[in-house]
């Protein structure tokens, strides 16, 4: 049995059959809408997390450099802390000198002194009495004072061959006295300056120690990554003069570290070093891209291998700036990752018109692979 139906039916059925797709496409619509707005807001989250980063790393950057300028000023400071000191201490051991001498002078004119007061008192003694009665006998006053005024004579004599001798006791007594009190000011003043000198190490040393133990975190884990080692720290002395960064690396197993200098380290060793270095320098600033001009110049093939295979793991790590090597050669067979572009340059006098034509490097990489899949 067949069922026959009309058009006004068939019309109906077909217009069910829309309205339902109407109202699934409706329904994936607001569906879409709301992953839209949900997505929007997740970016806007994203774009304000990304804002706030921005800031910190912006204040992380001023604090380096406020760093920096803190340990500038320290340093000369101290540079000029330090001459004063100097400068000070010169004039106290001339001062010390001159009292030296002013007392040496003193204890021989208190020695003269002394030696006259015991020949008076030996002569005024009671012992010497009866020799002084004999001396006396025959003698008459007029005798006396003539033997008075000729001891008078003898000593306006010696005044007038040295007629500043007690003036000049007194200055020197006097000046021993200013001398000491100079020296107890400039040793408090001594003093002063040392705590000074304290207290400005104690404010920018510790910034120094952390900004170079960052230096040396960043430096070490570059060269553990080649299977080697490598450290940074600041060689401290009494004379500021002397600090220094002072760099020690290890590249072979079962030695210790050793001070890198052109003595001890091959010179592909210290350019590793030189580069690891300065990747960890740059590690403590962001930039948008750096540049790296023949790295690898100079170089043996195992340390143009360490250090490329570096470069490439720091160069495409996520969120990190972006590093453009400019290179004559490359050696074959090194490491390459999927982010990295190479852009071969053809230029030069000689080159044909039809360089680009000629000299296309994707034709003679899939001439490689060929070859390969052959062998």
């Amino acid at each position: 049995m067949v069922l026959l139906t009309t058009p006004q039916e068939n019309e109906k059925v077909n217009l069910e059959r829309v309205k339902r797709a109407l109202a699934d496409c409706r329904d994936r619509k607001e569906s879409i809408q709301r992953d839209i707005e949900q997505a929007t807001l997740n970016r806007a989250k994203a774009v304000l997390k990304h804002h706030a980063k921005l800031s910190a790393l912006r204040q992380a950057w001023h604090d380096l450099l406020e760093a920096r300028l803190i340990s500038l000023e320290a340093e000369s400071e101290f540079a000029a802390l330090d001459a004063k000191n100097a400068e000070i201490k010169k004039r106290l051991e001339e001062e010390r000198e001159t009292l030296r001498e002013a007392r040496e002078a003193a204890a021989k004119a208190k020695e003269v002194a002394s030696n006259l007061l015991e020949e008076v008192k030996r002569v005024m003694s009671e012992g010497n009495q009866e020799d002084l009665g004999r001396r006396a006998e025959g003698v008459t006053i007029e005798q006396l004072e003539n033997a008075i005024e000729a001891e008078r004579t003898k000593l306006e004599v010696i005044q007038a061959s040295n007629p500043a001798a007690l003036e000049e006791y007194q200055a020197y007594e006097q000046r021993i006295q200013n001398m000491t009190k100079t020296l107890a000011t400039q040793e408090q003043r001594l003093t002063e300056l040392t705590q000074q000198i304290k207290d400005i190490m104690s404010e920018w040393e510790p910034r120094l120690d952390e900004l170079v133990g960052r230096i040396n975190d960043a430096f070490s884990y570059n060269f553990e990554q080649i299977s080697c080692a490598g450290e940074v720290s600041v060689h401290k002395d009494e004379d500021f003069d002397k600090w220094a960064i002072d760099i020690k690396v290890r590249f072979r197993p079962g030695e210790t570290l050793q001070r890198l200098d052109q003595h001890r380290q091959s010179g592909g060793e210290r350019a590793v070093s030189t580069i690891f270095y300065l990747m960890a320098l740059q590690s403590m600033a962001q930039a948008p891209f750096r540049v790296v001009d023949e790295i690898n110049q100079g170089m043996d093939p195992r340390n143009e291998r360490m250090v490329h295979e570096r470069m490439v793991e720091v160069a495409c790590r996520e969120h990190t700036s972006q590093y453009l090597l400019i290179t004559p050669k490359l050696l074959s067979g090194l490491r390459y990752d999927e982010r990295m572009r190479v852009h071969t340059i053809v230029s030069g006098e000689h080159v044909d018109e039809r360089g680009t034509e000629l000299m296309n490097f994707g034709k003679f990489a899939d001439i490689q692979k060929r070859l390969m899949r052959r062998s």
